[in-house]
């Protein structure tokens, strides 16, 4: 005779299965489907619970530099849109930002490791010979954009970009000029900028900006590529002149300076940028909670203003977005890379 009766929540639908408590085929079906319930569920629960601790932004360059300014400024008050504590920041300078964004691509992709990287992790796959690609991260967020200037000593008898390449055609040999070394963003634009004009420049490499452009104050150079949050440090002191400013569009900051775009120098349209990536395989919902905090947090007037007042221009690209940009802004630096003089000597090489 069949008999029912529950037990610890089960229910037995026999007397062998009530006396022995044996599992019958229904029984073993429900505990798989109430198992396999739990295991979807903890994922949900997990995805929920995302920022636990302090994230840490990773650095590639020293303090102080456009990478560093960005990243604290967004540490300062992107808690406010993640609901954790604290965001850590941590400089990893070096090797043009590659120990940096190396460290990040081998971390935990569990979103508490994050780089803010720039140009130079396009440049460093061509330049560097390093085995990465952006299939090896995950963006989340682009969130700004700095064009570079072209300084000149007051020295120099020129107040425009024509009147110096006028001058520089007259006067071969009479100017140098500083640059990054064939590792550097200022060295592909100095050359493009030759190749653009038809004039050629003698040119030293410096380790950094500053170095440089102390060398231009004291006229041992004469001409520089630099990024706008550095030559605007000396613009009103006098002793340079800024003739062109790269980019699509003049910077609110220097608003008289002209793109070098509107003097019929397109190829001179390149600044470097500002973006937030993860190593790769970092969960769907920790980009996109990373994500739309960023843009949130660059809307603040707190945020914007201290960046645009460095020359910084808040630019926001989502993940999705910043990925298809990072794949061709890659391609664009192989070209420029492998079409330089440095690019061509790199090939010779056994």
């Amino acid at each position: 005779m069949k008999s029912t009766c529950r037990k610890a929540g089960i229910q037995y639908s026999d007397a062998k299965g009530a006396a022995s408590g044996a599992r019958t085929p229904d029984m073993v079906r429900r505990s798989l489907l109430a198992s396999t319930l739990m295991s979807v569920s903890m994922p949900l629960f997990a995805a929920q619970a995302w920022p636990s601790r302090p994230i840490t932004i990773v650095i590639p360059y020293s303090p102080g530099t456009g990478n560093d300014i960005v990243g604290r400024l967004l540490a300062a008050k992107l808690p406010k849109y993640l609901g954790n504590d604290s965001i850590v920041v941590e400089n990893r300078a070096g090797a043009s930002g590659y120990i940096a964004t190396d460290y990040v691509r081998r971390a935990k992709p569990d979103g508490y490791v994050m780089l803010l990287s720039s140009v130079s992790f396009s440049i460093n796959v061509y330049t560097m010979k390093v085995k990465y690609g952006v299939s090896d991260f995950s963006p989340v967020a682009m969130v700004g954009r700095q064009p570079f200037t072209l300084v000149v000593n007051r020295s120099v008898p020129a107040s425009s970009v024509a009147q110096l390449v006028a001058y520089m055609k007259a006067n071969p040999g009479k100017l140098s000029a500083g640059q990054g070394g064939p590792t550097g963003t200022t060295y592909f634009l100095l050359e493009s900028f030759e190749k653009a004009t038809g004039v050629h420049v003698v040119s030293a490499a410096y380790k950094g900006t500053t170095d440089a452009m102390m060398d231009l104050l004291a006229d041992r150079i004469q001409l520089l590529f630099a990024p706008i949050s550095t030559s605007m440090s000396y613009l009103n002191s006098g002793h340079v002149r800024v003739l062109g400013v790269t980019g699509s569009a003049r910077t609110p900051i220097m608003p008289d300076v002209p793109t070098f775009t509107e003097l019929g120098y397109p190829m001179l349209d390149i600044s470097t940028w500002f973006a937030f990536l993860g190593p790769a395989g970092m969960p769907r919902h920790v980009v996109d909670t990373m994500d739309q905090a960023l843009s949130k947090t660059l809307m603040l007037k707190e945020v914007a203003e201290p960046l645009i007042k460095q020359g910084i221009v808040p630019s926001y690209e989502s993940a999705d977005k910043l990925g298809s940009f990072l794949r061709s802004d890659m391609e664009m630096w192989g070209r420029l890379v492998n079409d330089s003089a440095a690019g061509r000597q790199s090939k010779k090489r056994p």
